[in-house]
């Protein structure tokens, strides 16, 4: 759901369902969830809106306080928190500030790896060529 309101380029309804939304259930044209402390009134209606308007089917959009999971940003949060963990455990990184006194593990970012592009062989018809 949050992949299709990204495509859509709706970043007000997007950050809102990010920061607001502790899914409960989740199936086809029926989503549950329970409303974090300050979000906006109107978040459901225009959540059930836009959801009708670009699948054309009808969906129930309830907010309750049934105890939902996670919003997205505070799962993003904890997985960061935990990849920091991780690396910082490394011993080469736990050597590296050992040997700078001060220093300081800054941004963690992932480098897509390199693309490697396969060698085709000469074809048999290649060798014949002498």
């Amino acid at each position: 759901m949050v992949a299709l309101i990204g495509e859509k380029r709706e970043v007000g309804l997007q950050m809102d369902v990010e920061r607001f939304v502790k899914p409960v259930s989740f199936k086809p044209g029926a989503i549950v969830y329970e409303s974090v402390e300050g979000a906006p009134v109107e978040l459901a209606r225009r959540l059930a809106g836009r959801l009708r308007e670009w699948t054309g089917r009808t969906w129930l959009i309830a907010a309750n306080g049934q105890g939902g999971g996670e919003t997205l940003i505070e799962r993003q949060k904890k997985e960061r928190a935990a990849e920091r963990e991780k690396v910082e455990a490394d011993p080469f990184i736990k050597a590296v500030l050992l040997a700078f006194p001060g220093a300081k593990l800054g941004e963690i970012k992932t480098i897509a790896p390199a693309v490697v592009t396969p060698e085709i062989p000469d074809s048999p018809e290649d060798d014949d060529e002498d």
